[in-house]
């Protein structure tokens, strides 16, 4: 994994944009172990350095990790007085620097550390209240390891990852059933993917694209959500027609109820409760995969948005072709 470092002897800032907003999926990974899926729309995030800025589509960005919030806005005070706690040789002067430093709290751990990797940096020859010390109880109160990295990373295009600080507050996501708003602070990562909206004509046509609406795509992005929603007893009709090349299974062609022609992958059997290949439906986001194939008429044994993919496990953007999908509510 490629790893950009701009922290030479000045910090970056990740800022978001408020411009060119893209409608995303997220995966929220809460400190407490909770895991909540939704979209939401994210502008574009800009990088600024001391050099120069960098511009990220959030269509890029695959993952964000959020550290520790920090506030810039005190630096005007807070290196100051590090300049201080460094030189003074006298621990009572430095005690009232020390407990003033200590009273900004976490916010400010970022800006000690980027101050003590300055290359003209020295550690104090006093005993007591160092800068070494109050790092070490920032970094307890952050209920962080010495040493543990406070930014935020963001990871991008798959292989470029990047620290620094995200000017980022509370986000809210459209749920299922419902919105939810989480507080930044709750907050450990974001896996986020883009959106491809459904493009529903009036007679509610959808197409699944085979290097895109693949079952198995990461955090369940493959699945196209049709808007159609049903309650428990409804009746729908979902058909689909077309043919698509799995290059993750062997390159054989598929239609929507599974193999058609062509070098038939070893993974695939024809007594498969769920041909690979076949269109696929669930009710809701956490809903049981079911087959329609062809053409498939149900009654819903639940409430919610009715979903359609092609089903396979593994994702391989070589994958070619796509089915025109009708999903229709009685």
């Amino acid at each position: 994994m490629k790893k950009l470092s701009f922290l030479l002897s000045a910090m970056f800032f990740l800022l978001l944009a408020n411009t060119n907003a893209a409608n995303v999926q997220l995966t929220v990974k809460l400190k407490n172990g909770d895991v909540v899926t939704g979209k939401t729309t994210l502008p574009k995030i800009t990088v600024v350095t001391a050099y120069g800025s960098l511009t990220i589509p959030i269509e890029k960005v695959t993952n964000l990790k959020l550290g520790i919030v920090s506030d810039h806005t005190k630096d005007g005070a807070v290196l100051p007085d590090l300049s201080k706690l460094q030189t003074l040789t006298n621990d009572n002067e430095a005690k009232i620097v020390y407990e003033r430093l200590l009273a900004y709290g976490t916010p400010i751990l970022s800006t000690i550390i980027t101050y003590t990797q300055n290359p003209f940096y020295k550690i104090s020859d006093r005993d007591n209240y160092t800068i070494e010390q109050l790092t070490d109880e920032l970094y307890k109160k952050a209920d962080l390891s010495s040493g543990q990295s406070v930014n935020d990373a963001v990871t991008f295009d798959g292989s470029n990852y990047l620290e620094g600080s995200v000017a980022f507050g509370d986000i809210t996501i459209q749920a299922e059933y419902g919105n939810l708003t989480f507080k930044r602070e709750k907050i450990e990562s974001l896996d986020i993917s883009p959106v491809e909206e459904a493009t529903m004509s009036a007679d509610g046509n959808y197409k699944l694209k085979a290097n895109y609406h693949i079952s198995g795509n990461d955090n369940d992005k493959g699945w196209l959500n049709t808007g159609v929603k049903v309650k428990s007893g409804d009746k729908f009709v979902i058909t689909a027609t077309g043919k698509i090349v799995l290059k993750s299974l062997s390159g054989g062609t598929y239609g929507p109820d599974g193999y058609i022609s062509g070098t038939k992958d070893g993974a695939y059997t024809d007594d498969m409760e769920t041909k690979y290949g076949s269109v696929v439906y669930k009710i809701g986001e956490y809903g049981q995969l079911k087959q329609a194939g062809t053409k498939y008429e149900g009654v819903a044994g639940e409430e919610g948005t009715i979903y359609v993919a092609i089903y396979e496990t593994v994702y391989d953007k070589g994958n070619t072709g796509s089915y025109s999908v009708k999903v229709v509510k009685k």
